[in-house]
């Protein structure tokens, strides 16, 4: 009865340890493929960053984009009313938008 207690204690031991390193073990076993490479696409080489100006984040840049505005030329000559109703902005953040447009496009 002893041998069959000490038994059952190490199966109960060893079924413990087998569960707890049971993540270590299913990963090992797996095969690893690599990781595909990744790739940083900039945008169009004529397109400049229109984050550049104040109050233009990633978002506003993207939705500038899909309304053809991809350079700071073509905002500080954009009409402020109907962008404003196409970005769904006020107007005015979008006149400030093209002063500074205005102003950067002029420096370089």
């Amino acid at each position: 009865m002893k041998r069959l207690m000490k038994l059952t204690g190490f199966l109960a031991g060893l079924g413990a340890a087998v569960w707890l390193m049971r993540d270590r073990l299913i990963s090992l076993a797996l095969p690893r493929e690599p990781e595909p490479p990744t790739f940083r696409v900039d945008p169009t080489p004529e397109a400049d960053d229109l984050t550049v100006i104040k109050g233009v984040g990633d978002a506003f840049a993207s939705r500038l984009r899909q309304q053809g505005i991809t350079t700071l030329q073509a905002l500080a000559q954009a009409d402020p009313a109907v962008l404003a109703k196409q970005l769904n902005v006020p107007e005015s953040r979008v006149e400030a938008w093209i002063a500074e447009a205005g102003q950067r496009s002029a420096a370089t």
